[in-house]
C-alpha cells in the first residue's frame, strides 16, 4: 500500500510541475538542478555578515542557536532579525518571486538562516548528511556563500537528476525516502567564491560535504507555502517557535 501512495504522491508532483510550474528566473532547475550566480554579495558585506555569526554564534545565551550533537554544524534561525540593515542586499522578494514561479505554490511566509561549519571529527557536514528536503514536493533553497569554499570546507554536494525522474530509479532511491546513507550515482559539489549564490531543487539528494579543514560561513533563504510555517520550522530545534512569530508580525 504505501508504494502505490509514493507512486500517486511521485505522479502527482510531477504533474503539477510541469503543468503549472518551473517557469520564471529559475526555470533551468528543472534540467540543471543547482545553479550558482556570482558576486550575489558584496565582499564587505560577506566579512560583515561572518563578523556577525561568530558574534552570535558563539553567545551561550542566544534564544535562536541550533547546534548539532558535535557543535560542527551551527545555525542562527531567523537571522533577519540580526541583521535589519544588512537584508536589502538579500533581495529576498525577487528571490521569492522567482522560487514561486519555479514551484508553481505561494509563498506565505519566509526565513533567513545563518549557517557556520567548523572541522570537528566524525562530523557529518551541514544538514548532517545526504537528504532530500521533501520526497515528493519540488522546494527550492538560495543559499548565499559568505567566504571561499572548496572541497575542504564543507562544499554543497547533490545528486543532479534527482529532483525529477526517479521513477525509473525506485530501487536506487526509493521512493518516499528523505535520508540516504550512500549514493549510486556521482555526487557534484559546489566550490565558489564569496558572495556567490547557489540556488538548488532540494528535492534533489543532497548535503553538506563533512568538512575536513577551516570553516564554511553560509546564509540560506527557507520559503515556506503556509502562513505558519516558519514557526513550524523551528519546532523540534529546542527553540522557542513563537520568536519566528514574533519576527514576522513585527
Amino acid at each position: 500500500m504505501n508504494s502505490l501512495v509514493n507512486y500517486t504522491k511521485a505522479i502527482a508532483a510531477s504533474a503539477w510541475m510541469n503543468s503549472f510550474a518551473t517557469h520564471g528566473e529559475f526555470r533551468e532547475l528543472k534540467e540543471a538542478t543547482a545553479l550558482v550566480i556570482a558576486n550575489a554579495l558584496t565582499p564587505q558585506t560577506c566579512r560583515e555578515l561572518i563578523s556577525r555569526i561568530d558574534s552570535i554564534a558563539d553567545d551561550p545565551s542566544h534564544p535562536r542557536v541550533w547546534r548539532d550533537g558535535l557543535a560542527s554544524d551551527t545555525r542562527i534561525l531567523g537571522f533577519e532579525q540580526d541583521m535589519v540593515d544588512l537584508v536589502r542586499f538579500f533581495d529576498v522578494p525577487r528571490r521569492i518571486a522567482a522560487i514561486d514561479a519555479y514551484t508553481g505554490r505561494k509563498t506565505k511566509s519566509w526565513t533567513l538562516m545563518a549557517n557556520r561549519v567548523v572541522q570537528k571529527e566524525n562530523n557529518l557536514g551541514s544538514g548532517g548528511g545526504l537528504h532530500r528536503d521533501s520526497p515528493f514536493s519540488h522546494q527550492v533553497k538560495c543559499i548565499w556563500y559568505l567566504n571561499d569554499v572548496t572541497g575542504e570546507n564543507g562544499p554543497f554536494q547533490y545528486v543532479p537528476g534527482t529532483h525529477f525522474n526517479l521513477l525509473g530509479k525506485r530501487e536506487i532511491y526509493p521512493l518516499g525516502q528523505s535520508r540516504f546513507e550512500r549514493v549510486e550515482d556521482e555526487l557534484l559539489e559546489v566550490h565558489a567564491k564569496a558572495g556567490s549564490l547557489l540556488v538548488c531543487d532540494t528535492k534533489c539528494i543532497h548535503g553538506g560535504k563533512p568538512i575536513k579543514s577551516g570553516k564554511r560561513y553560509a546564509v540560506t533563504l527557507y520559503t515556506l507555502p503556509k502562513v505558519d510555517g516558519v514557526a513550524t520550522l523551528f519546532k523540534g530545534s529546542g527553540i522557542d517557535p513563537q520568536l519566528a512569530v514574533r519576527a514576522k508580525a513585527g
